[in-house]
């Protein structure tokens, strides 16, 4: 049985996350005004965190289409190369580039997962090699979907908005906005910081996930396919490299990835599906860092709930302040015990995480000022939409 808005907010809430976004690629994908509508109406009343809605981009990249989605108050629209969501090319730069000035118009963000898709003879040489050499499954999998093709659409991406910006002499405050999600590897971080750091003023943010923060495809797993996810886990140089760059206070954002996929769908070896549960995680392995300081407590409020508020405009949110939001949460520190999916609140009771330690025990958590960790509590979580 699959994840619902009930269950998978039951699982943000019970761990601290009090505001996370809904991504399009459900059954059916989110590339229409009216798909977008229905997943809202399912959520009404359903949900026990507040929850945006992020869009995909409709078929032809239709301009009064996008139109009606984004009064629809969506957060904004995501991409995926890798696998379209509606049959267009996102490696074709006249899609790009139509897709940013789309943002640039609206000030509406692009979410982006950065992969540039392998050749299908390149993918059944992979396959061949794994077959007679017999090497890990996860090292398999990041072959497949390896890191300078990462890299490569976060530079086609990059000089895309560039090429956006100059031929149009954008002010910057008219730029588009552009988010990558989960980036993996060192050489796609530093593409990003280099732009970054020639024009400060970009819209350009990022984000990390856990897992890639603190797992590498070295993990054993009785399962490998529990570990399977995109982008993959890499190479111990590159999560060793970006968790570095979370404690210098470098990385702006961390993100979950959350996949709840079921138990049953991870059993078949070469089409499970990729990714696995992060809500619940999340903030055992990280504060867990912060517990035995390898991470700094404000590099971590930081990255967790100041950078995400800020960057995606979300009102009264991200600090303790007079006349915020008083979505909260209260941490105690454990003697160490071991993460075990079974007590999952989400309906994928899974994890790469498990039997992993942590000293972190998440007592009490706040949305509104009211408490929603509680085997009582209510759905009382609200649609967060973006002011037009």
């Amino acid at each position: 049985e699959k994840e619902t808005f009930l269950t998978g907010t039951r699982a943000a809430s019970f761990s601290g996350i009090t505001t996370v976004f809904c991504m399009p690629n459900t059954k059916p994908p989110s590339i229409s005004a009216e798909q977008v509508k229905v997943w809202m109406e399912k959520a009404k009343n359903n949900i026990n965190v507040n929850v945006g809605f992020i869009s995909g981009v409709p078929k032809g990249i239709d301009y009064n289409e996008v139109i009606k989605i984004i009064e629809l108050g969506v957060i904004g629209f995501k991409i995926y190369p890798l696998n379209s969501l509606n049959k267009i090319d996102w490696t074709d730069m006249l899609n790009i580039q139509k897709l940013f000035l789309i943002s640039h118009k609206f000030q509406i963000p692009i979410f982006i997962h950065p992969d540039w898709p392998l050749s299908e003879k390149k993918k059944a040489d992979l396959y061949q090699e794994f077959m007679l050499e017999k090497y890990p499954f996860l090292k398999f999998h990041n072959e497949l979907f390896p890191v300078h093709m990462e890299a490569k659409y976060v530079s086609f991406i990059l000089e895309n908005y560039f090429k956006i910006i100059t031929d149009n002499n954008l002010h910057h405050k008219d730029y588009p906005i552009v988010h990558f999600c989960h980036i993996s590897c060192k050489e796609s971080y530093t593409l990003i910081q280099k732009a970054l750091q020639m024009n400060s003023k970009l819209k350009i943010t990022f984000e990390i996930t856990p897992h890639h923060l603190l797992l590498s495809n070295e993990i054993q797993l009785n399962n490998p396919n529990i570990g399977k996810v995109l982008p993959p886990l890499r190479d111990k140089e590159h999560s060793s490299y970006l968790f570095n760059e979370l404690k210098q206070g470098h990385v702006s954002l961390m993100g979950t990835d959350h996949a709840p996929h079921n138990r049953e769908e991870k059993i078949e070896e070469f089409g499970a599906p990729s990714g696995f549960p992060g809500f619940e995680t999340y903030p055992l392995v990280i504060l867990d860092k912060v517990f035995k300081f390898q991470l700094s407590f404000e590099n971590f409020v930081k990255a967790a709930s100041e950078n995400p508020a800020e960057m995606f405009n979300l009102k009264n949110k991200g600090f303790i302040k007079e006349g915020y939001d008083a979505d909260l949460f209260i941490v105690d520190k454990v003697p160490d015990y071991k993460i075990s999916p079974q007590n999952f609140k989400t309906k994928a009771k899974f994890s790469p995480f498990e039997e992993f330690t942590t000293s972190v025990q998440i007592w009490k958590v706040f949305l509104g000022g009211i408490e929603v960790n509680n085997v009582k509590s209510i759905p009382n979580g609200k649609i967060i939409k973006r002011m037009l």
